[in-house]
């Protein structure tokens, strides 16, 4: 029912052909987002370290930003400074 709501954005009553549309192109983005997260988790624990985010880069062979670089992005993903990237995050 709260996903329902969720897709009711003009609060209706009704899911229109726009919102319905839009709804499905978030759950495509959803699912391709907790894809690279579970690729970038080599050690399954449900949160990504400093080191798996790193590898990450390396293993999509994207030119990898210096390291101080690279750890403001992490940092600034990591919005409750636990030291990991969490799925909610």
């Amino acid at each position: 029912m709260r996903a329902y709501k969720a897709a009711d954005t003009n609060g209706n009553g009704f899911v229109e052909l726009r919102e319905f549309e839009k709804i499905v192109q978030l759950l495509q983005q959803y699912d391709e987002i907790s894809k690279i997260f579970q690729e970038l988790d080599t050690n399954d624990d449900h949160r990504v370290s400093f080191d798996e985010f790193k590898n990450g880069f390396e293993l999509l062979g994207e030119d990898t930003p210096d390291e101080e670089s690279l750890k403001q992005e992490f940092d600034g993903i990591d919005s409750n400074d636990g030291g990991y990237i969490l799925f909610d995050e």
